[in-house]
């Protein structure tokens, strides 16, 4: 598998995604091939989108100032986790453990870095349609057939760092079924399923960076996947997730906070 590092010049609230690609492209003299696949920052597809909150015009309610005072977090900024979630689990300093489109993710996805301004930015308001739609693009400017991952970053349990995650995929089947696969000493598997889009999107993380680095867009080429106008799902519910089925939901508190120390 071969990867591809394409900086761009600043994206700005409302570039076309599709097109600062196309342009970053042609200064890094690369060509797309039908099969590669393009990785892209979300937080890209969010200004793209113009899906950006000023702080200042936040009014925080009486849970984000409870949120913010107990986690050491702007109540500005907890209201604007708060309505980007779908359950809060709690938190530690600076972060809170919140599920957002059936991932597990610090902050739903709400990021200030990068972000102009006063203002945070959040996941695009509906990823899949912005993947599918940018590959619809993007297969019709370069004459391709290209898959496109949508990635951002996340923590782990028990482990330090981030690594990347698709939080949305288009054009490639993102998951492989290995059960009933034999294994070496010919015994079949049992329950393993391969998250390929993650780890697409682990590997073009590596090359995007965290800070400066202005490398929205990452070219993958020889990827094991397969191409495929299906998109199956990515997540599991809760109920079947090692580690979030373990999280008690306590009934004590507002819908919103599955789980939140007093």
């Amino acid at each position: 598998m071969q990867l591809y590092s394409i900086k761009s010049k600043l994206i700005l609230p409302g570039d076309p995604v599709a097109a600062r690609f196309v342009e970053a492209l042609s200064v890094a003299r690369l060509r797309v091939k039908s099969g590669d696949i393009v990785a892209v920052a979300s937080k890209v597809v969010s200004l793209s989108e113009r899906n950006i909150v000023s702080l200042a015009k936040v009014k925080p309610t009486v849970l984000a100032r409870r949120l913010g005072h107990r986690f050491g977090i702007l109540p500005e900024f907890a209201q604007v986790v708060l309505d980007e979630s779908d359950a809060v689990y709690g938190g530690v300093p600076g972060v809170l453990l919140t599920v957002k489109n059936g991932d597990a993710i610090a902050n739903s996805g709400v990021d200030r870095k990068n972000a102009p301004g006063d203002s945070v930015i959040p996941w695009p308001l509906d990823p899949q349609r912005s993947a599918e739609t940018l590959r619809r693009t993007l297969n019709r400017k370069l004459g391709k057939r290209v898959g496109v991952v949508i990635v951002d970053s996340r923590v782990t349990p028990l482990r330090l760092g981030t690594i990347g995650l698709a939080i949305a995929c288009s054009g490639i089947q993102p998951i492989r079924d290995s059960r009933g696969m034999k294994d070496l000493y010919g015994r079949k598997a049992r329950i393993t399923f391969q998250a390929l889009a993650d780890g697409i999107a682990g590997a073009a993380q590596l090359m995007m960076g965290e800070t400066r680095e202005r490398i929205p867009f990452v070219l993958v080429r020889g990827a094991p996947v397969q191409l495929s106008d299906r998109t199956g799902s990515m997540t599991l519910p809760i109920k079947d997730c090692l580690y979030m089925s373990q999280i008690p939901l306590p009934h004590s508190f507002p819908a919103k906070i599955a789980h939140y120390p007093p």
